[in-house]
């Protein structure tokens, strides 16, 4: 699972990273890109190795306050970083990340806070 989660980040970076050397005005630059990394990295750090990953409503307020980060990060570049294909990608991410703290994840539940 560890594995599933970091090649479903890399896949993530490698897009994005991608558009920034695909377009010759890129809305957004490799240190965003690095910034983002930084956010769900500790995400994926604090869920996975916490004693407390176990209780569910801990692990909701991780994504939530993953979420609002995001969301902050994606408003500074006009709601341009994060596009409909890496949403669902981070949804899925988010999806491992549960699913490896043990639980079910079935229920997009970052739909009440996301803004991208």
């Amino acid at each position: 699972m560890i594995q599933k989660i970091e090649d479903k980040k890399q896949y993530l970076l490698h897009w994005m990273y991608d558009f920034i050397e695909d377009d010759d005005e890129p809305a957004y630059l490799k240190s965003d890109v690095a910034e983002f990394d930084k956010i769900i990295s500790l995400f994926i750090k604090e869920v996975g190795e916490s004693s407390q990953r176990s209780d569910y409503s801990w692990v909701c307020a991780k994504i939530e306050a993953l979420v609002l980060n995001l969301n902050e990060l994606n408003r500074k570049h006009v709601h341009q970083l994060i596009e409909a294909h890496q949403r669902e990608d981070i949804c899925a991410l988010i999806s491992l990340v549960v699913q490896h703290a043990g639980h079910d994840y079935q229920d997009d539940i970052t739909e009440q806070w996301r803004e991208w």
